[in-house]
């Protein structure tokens, strides 16, 4: 059914063609006045005339998630990283059966946020290229994949290990956006300026958020074109449409200027699509993140790069207000991830529906002397759903006994600030010999909300140890050590938070 529409709308396409007129589309100019990667522009560009659907060229891959075998096949995330020396997990595959449902397009599938695709499709080995597929996202996690492709994305940036792909994904660098179609071109040994980390989304929609618990439609196209900074990097140009809409075009900030004014140039990297040994293309899984959970449809590669009105067709041919049900067997009997009610038996530290913001509310300071220890227990929430990694507790090793700046305490410093997602910063940090957890990371997010955290400073005389030990709702006990912190005269500690609520039960 899916092929045979395609195929008559590209006939009818080809019709109307030579019954149209000239088919030029309406460039509309940029701001020439931009302060940030293009918002202006781009919004002038969304107000561009509608566009005309037009025919579609053979795709390069098309994956149906119609039920078929069609060559993709499920991985995991392992603790084996073989060769891929920039991993925190290795990928490994296993048998599961795949879960269909009703989708946009005829069928869908269902990820249940256990495992993730591997596509099993090649490189175009082209400059321009065009991606799309359509989402509808459960659970998103910051820097969590859903399409991820290009090749030794596992590896290190040795020398003589390009690092090369495009992950479309959540970020949270200030505020969030999905999707923010995150690349990377990176090598030690790369001496023609690809070297570069570029991103773009819609910047025109501050905090844009597309496809969580509804459909979107994603289509990334490549122009391949070389985009030159002053700055010495080089990079390609690209579009991003959202529902068939042109939401972002790095060619309009890079011939007003503007371009190569950010330290994230907003288009693509290039050598993406470069046929290499290496090649890979997942959805919903990568080396280091958590693991994507919602429904995949319809997913379209092209060896050129697409031009508007064939976006629209693609548009055009799926249902975005289709409801897609949890299809009742799937792989396992894990269910969507619900936030625990907070419930406060000691003293709150943050608000209990999580507005409050990093480093703005702090629990009671309490004297660690040398030689002794201090205990705080206390219970973790978070909004499951939502939570970044590092909206949970965060512990503070600091040299004064009240205050949290130098404008409270002239004499203020930090030994060290940890995070429960293993991140933190300080003069102390910094010399941490050991610094390690035992996190699952593909259930961080559910493990953490309701987990109650027994938490433990140790001043040695020179140095300071951070212990937590975290028991899930779920009975699951996890660790996180931070061994060797430098500190030198009195050692005080306290907790705050960053968009969580803890219930302080007890100090001893």
């Amino acid at each position: 059914m899916k092929k045979l529409l395609a195929i008559l709308l590209s006939l009818v396409m080809v019709v109307s063609l030579f019954a149209a007129c000239s088919g030029d589309t309406e460039e509309t100019d940029p701001s020439t006045e931009n302060t940030e990667p293009s918002t202006e522009a781009t919004a002038e560009a969304t107000e561009a005339p509608v566009v005309e659907a037009e025919a579609l060229p053979d795709a390069f891959a098309h994956l149906t998630f119609d039920g078929d075998d069609e060559g993709y096949t499920a991985l995991v995330q392992t603790d084996d990283v073989g060769d891929n020396t920039g991993a925190t997990y290795g990928l490994a595959e296993t048998n599961v059966t795949f879960a269909y449902s009703d989708g946009p397009v005829d069928q869908c599938i269902y990820l249940d946020g256990t495992y993730g695709l591997d596509l099993g499709f090649d490189a175009t080995d082209t400059t321009a290229y065009t991606v799309s597929f359509w989402v509808n996202a459960s659970r998103l996690a910051s820097y969590g994949p859903t399409l991820q492709i290009g090749h030794n994305i596992g590896m290190a940036d040795n020398s003589g290990n390009d690092v090369t792909w495009m992950n479309v994904t959540q970020t949270e660098f200030s505020v969030k956006y999905f999707p923010t179609i995150w690349s990377r071109n990176e090598a030690s040994d790369a001496a023609d300026g690809t070297d570069c980390w570029p991103w773009m989304s819609d910047f025109a929609v501050e905090e844009s958020i597309y496809g969580k618990k509804e459909w979107a439609m994603f289509t990334i196209v490549c122009t391949g074109e070389e985009q030159a900074s002053p700055l010495g990097s080089t990079t390609v140009g690209a579009q991003l449409y959202i529902n068939g809409t042109l939401v972002y075009d790095s060619a309009a900030n890079y011939s007003y200027g503007t371009y190569f004014e950010y330290t994230w140039d907003a288009t693509l990297a290039p050598n993406i699509m470069q046929a290499h040994d290496n090649f890979e293309a997942y959805f919903g899984i990568n080396y280091w993140d958590t693991v994507f959970k919602g429904f995949l449809d319809d997913l379209y590669v092209y060896d050129v790069a697409l031009t508007a009105g064939q976006v629209q067709t693609l548009w055009q041919m799926g249902d975005a207000t289709v409801e897609s049900a949890v299809p009742e067997t799937g792989s396992t009997a894990e269910t969507d991830p619900t936030s625990v009610t907070v419930e406060i038996t000691g003293t709150a530290l943050g608000a209990t529906d999580y507005s409050t913001g990093f480093w703005s509310e702090f629990s009671d300071v309490w004297a660690v002397p040398s030689g002794e220890s201090v205990t705080v227990t206390f219970r973790n929430f978070h909004d499951v759903e939502n939570a970044s990694n590092w909206n949970n507790f965060v512990a503070i090793l600091q040299n004064v006994a009240a205050g949290h700046s130098v404008e409270d305490d002239a004499t203020y410093a930090e030994y060290a600030v940890v995070r429960a997602d293993n991140f933190g910063w300080g003069s102390g940090y910094e010399e941490i010999a050991t610094a390690e957890c035992d996190w699952d990371w593909s259930t961080y997010a559910a493990d953490l909300d309701g987990a109650t955290v027994v938490l433990t400073v140790t001043n040695n005389g020179t140095t300071a140890d951070i212990a937590a030990e975290v028991t899930t709702m779920a009975g699951t006990v996890y660790h996180q050590t931070y061994t060797g912190i430098a500190v030198t005269g009195d050692v005080y500690l306290c907790l705050t938070v960053d968009g969580c609520c803890l219930d302080i039960i007890s100090v001893e």
